[in-house]
């Protein structure tokens, strides 16, 4: 065999084995989600603040994310956030309280948002009313003037049952804010230098009592967290009664 033959040999052997690596870290499909004391190990060993004691639950939002309330010695209910990456489960954001948060899988596709949390079970918040909202505004822009009416979306969520929990962004909400995302980034590429965007639109919720009457989750709020990874979570705004229009 000649020197050349065995150099190329090499060569193909090398980028067999690069393909694969590449494939195994990036493209492979998840294995098996951790037990739930092998969830417990893992959220201690990267964040030892959290000491997690009991995992109450695990939703799987899709192949590659996993959303695990759990409990700590403390007795705080809190909240971490599982991705598939580079072949292994790893928690991208670990939180020793459980306020709502709203996760974007894919920034650019509603559909693949989800509004999480785990209440604390002190709280006594039995259900909770989330909200979609779009301020009002009205602007003039080239002699052309625009108003913009408000969005007010709402959704009730049943926490009597489990004070944790998951909610799949309603069809309509998907709709407007897929709508508004589509119109935004028309605007913004026929105007770039302007930076136009849509008016601002956020996702609130009221925490209510078992007389249906809003409630201040005291034990689910002001906690710390560590963040592992990149994730895209946003705030869930608490709503009073007199941010809502009837």
């Amino acid at each position: 065999m000649t020197k050349k033959r065995v150099t190329f040999l090499a060569i193909i052997a090398i980028l067999i084995v690069t393909f694969y690596l590449v494939y195994l870290f990036y493209f492979s499909k998840p294995t098996n989600f951790p037990t739930d004391e092998q969830l417990v190990e893992k959220i201690n060993e990267v964040y030892p603040q959290a000491r997690v004691e009991t995992i109450l639950d695990s939703f799987t939002l899709d192949q590659e994310h996993v959303y695990v309330p759990f409990k700590s010695h403390d007795n705080e209910y809190g909240t971490s956030y599982w991705v598939w990456e580079k072949h292994k489960w790893k928690p991208m954001y670990i939180d020793s309280v459980g306020e709502p948060r709203f996760w974007k899988i894919d920034p650019k596709d509603p559909s693949r948002s989800y509004i999480i949390w785990n209440v604390h079970p002190d709280d006594q918040v039995t259900g909770a009313n989330f909200y979609l909202i779009r301020d009002r505004n009205y602007h003039i822009s080239y002699d052309v003037n625009e108003y913009i009416p408000r969005v007010q979306m709402e959704e009730y969520v049943d926490f009597e049952e489990k004070s944790y929990g998951v909610l799949e962004l309603p069809d309509d909400w998907r709709s407007f804010l897929s709508q508004s995302t589509n119109v935004s980034a028309a605007q913004n590429s026929e105007m770039p230098f302007l930076s136009i965007s849509d008016v601002h639109t956020s996702i609130g919720w009221m925490p209510l009592d078992d007389n249906q009457e809003m409630t201040f989750p005291e034990n689910s709020v002001n906690g710390h967290g560590f963040i592992n990874g990149e994730i895209v979570l946003d705030f869930v705004l608490t709503m009073e009664e007199f941010d809502l229009e009837k």
